[in-house]
């Protein structure tokens, strides 16, 4: 895809976003038909060493996971932190928000690793919430921010310990950590990333630290030139 095709896709997620918080409720409906087309995006080995060399002068490494809807198809628009506050889009990753898993992605593997920050029946837990509460979200951020990309910490996917064509799977979930005091909904939208989908591998390789942007927190629309530019925002 060209940049132009990203720019526009990314306007599309925002202009129906913004329609149904100016009121038209049916959106939300459609909002909800796009974020369940599919069930995941995998990243590979080489694009994760990639993320590394870019990243290599930052002090907070992150992947900006932007959301857009090209030819009816949500798609994701990965860059790292350093390229995007950069506008340099050449090093954008397009991914399909897909169904299919390969055989070995449901294996187990049973090797020995360092304790994970989640547990398999959490990050389990997570994704059910998803598919259990995704309308209550969907109904809570009609007075909220409502995503237009997921920041994820470069660790989660360097922490993966894949090469070359391996990949990972990357997931949406529901999470109460870091959730606003006072919000009518306790859950925000996650990005949760496993190395395998067995459940007794999941918790060894599960990484869950992304938040959705917006709201901006230590951040600010400066570092997010793709979102910036995309809506044609100056500040």
């Amino acid at each position: 895809m060209t940049t132009e095709n990203i720019f526009a896709a990314i306007r599309k997620w925002k202009n129906l976003i913004d329609s149904y918080q100016n009121g038209i409720d049916a959106n939300g409906a459609e909002i909800l038909n796009y974020l369940n087309q599919g069930t995941h995006f995998s990243v590979s080995g080489e694009e994760i060493e990639q993320w590394k060399i870019n990243l290599a002068s930052e002090e907070l490494k992150t992947i900006h996971a932007y959301v857009g809807i090209h030819e009816n198809r949500l798609k994701f628009f990965l860059i790292d932190s350093r390229s995007d506050k950069d506008a340099n889009f050449n090093t954008i990753l397009t991914k399909e928000f897909s169904r299919e898993f390969t055989e070995e992605k449901m294996e187990s593997n049973d090797l020995e690793v360092t304790p994970p920050p989640i547990t398999a029946e959490s990050a389990i837990n997570r994704s059910f919430r998803w598919n259990m509460f995704g309308t209550a979200w969907m109904q809570a951020q009609k007075t909220a921010d409502l995503f237009q990309l997921i920041s994820i910490p470069f660790s989660d996917y360097a922490k993966m310990g894949i090469e070359g064509g391996q990949t990972c799977t990357s997931f949406f979930g529901l999470t109460d950590d870091l959730v606003k005091k006072g919000s009518d909904f306790s859950y925000h939208i996650e990005i949760i990333t496993v190395k395998s989908l067995a459940v007794n591998h999941m918790s060894e390789t599960a990484e869950n630290y992304s938040t959705p942007r917006p709201p901006f927190t230590i951040d600010t629309l400066n570092d997010y030139q793709l979102l910036k530019q995309s809506n044609s925002v100056f500040v």
